[in-house]
C-alpha cells in the first residue's frame, strides 16, 4: 500500500472517530487492510482453546484479531474461559464462579474437549493482554454473567494500556449506553440481528464496528456503509469453515464474493484464510 493511501486511510479514521466514541488508533489499524481475520478462541485446532499457545499461534500466523472468552472466579480474578464450568476444557470439575483462582491454578487445560490433559494452565485476562500488546487486537467475548465485572475488565484494559488494542463484544446492543459509560474510549462491538438493530447501533454513534450474519441481504446498502467507514464482522465458523477444509480456497472466495461488504471474518481455521488471502493481506 502506498504512503499517500495509508495517510488517507488513517486520516479518514481520525475523522470518523470524532463521530463515534472509539479508539482512534484501533480504527486506523483496521483501516490498513480490506479484510481482517479473527482467530476464534485462538488457533484452537492446534492447541487448547483460549490457551496461551493458541494465542501465540494466531500471532505467528499474522492475523489481525484473536477472539477470547472471559469469566470471573469466585474471588474476582478474570480468566480466559468459554464455558460456565471447567468440565469440558480442563482436568477439573465445577462452576468457574464457584471456584477460586487458587482452585483454577491446580487445573490443566485439555488438548481437545474432554480429551487428554495438556501441560497448559488456564490463563488470566491480564496475562493474555500482556502477551497480545503490540502484536494483535483482542476481541473480548465477555461470557461472565455477573456484569459488575465488566468495570473490572475495563479497569484492567486501561491499566495494561490496551485501550487501543481491544474490541469489547456485546450480545445486546441495548447494553451499549450503560457499558460505554464505564469507559468511553474502549471500542464496543455489538451484534446486530436485523436491519433495525444495525440502524439503532449506528444511530447511537457509540461504535462503527458491528457483528452481522448471513441474514443481511441488502448488498448495496451494506457496501455503502462499508464505504462510509462502518466495519462489518461476519463469522465463517461452522459450515463455511468445514467446507473450506474439505474443498479448498474456492469456498472462501465464494464467501467474499457473496459478502463483499465484510471487513472482519472470524474463523476456526485462520491458517486456511491467511493462505487463501496471500501474503499481501498478512
Amino acid at each position: 500500500m502506498g504512503h499517500a493511501i495509508r495517510i488517507f486511510l488513517i486520516a479518514s479514521c481520525l475523522l470518523f472517530s470524532t463521530v463515534y466514541a472509539q479508539s482512534v488508533r484501533l480504527l486506523a489499524e483496521l483501516g490498513k487492510k480490506d479484510i481482517h481475520i479473527a482467530a476464534h478462541r485462538g488457533v484452537h485446532t492446534q492447541y487448547p482453546e483460549n490457551s496461551i499457545p493458541a494465542i501465540f499461534e494466531a500471532i505467528s500466523l499474522g492475523v489481525s484479531i484473536v477472539e477470547i472468552d472471559v469469566r470471573s472466579t469466585k474471588d474476582g480474578v478474570l480468566l480466559v474461559m468459554h464455558d460456565a464450568t471447567v468440565d469440558r476444557t480442563t482436568t477439573g470439575k465445577g462452576t468457574v464462579s464457584n471456584l477460586t483462582y487458587a482452585d483454577i491454578q491446580e487445573l490443566y487445560l485439555r488438548e481437545t474437549p474432554h480429551g487428554s490433559a495438556s501441560p497448559y494452565q488456564v490463563p488470566t485476562l491480564q496475562e493474555v493482554l500482556r502477551i497480545c500488546k503490540g502484536k494483535i487486537i483482542v476481541d473480548i467475548d465477555f461470557k461472565e454473567e455477573n456484569k459488575k465485572y465488566i468495570a473490572n475488565a475495563f479497569d484492567l484494559i486501561a491499566a495494561e494500556n490496551m485501550i487501543d488494542e481491544v474490541l469489547f463484544f456485546l450480545y445486546d446492543h441495548q447494553d451499549m449506553k450503560q457499558v460505554y459509560s464505564l469507559h468511553p474510549t474502549i471500542t464496543l462491538f455489538p451484534r446486530a440481528r436485523n436491519r433495525k438493530d444495525l440502524n439503532a447501533i449506528l444511530k447511537s454513534k457509540l461504535t462503527s464496528v458491528v457483528h452481522i450474519d448471513e441474514s443481511f441481504q441488502n448488498v448495496e446498502h451494506l457496501k455503502k456503509l462499508k464505504d462510509q467507514g462502518v466495519i462489518l464482522w461476519m463469522n465463517s465458523l461452522g459450515d463455511i469453515d468445514k467446507q473450506a477444509l474439505r474443498q479448498g480456497n474456492r469456498v472462501y472466495e465464494l464467501f467474499l464474493k457473496e459478502y463483499p461488504y465484510i471487513k472482519i471474518i472470524q474463523t476456526d481455521y485462520p491458517a486456511l484464510w491467511t493462505k487463501m488471502l496471500g501474503s499481501e493481506n498478512k
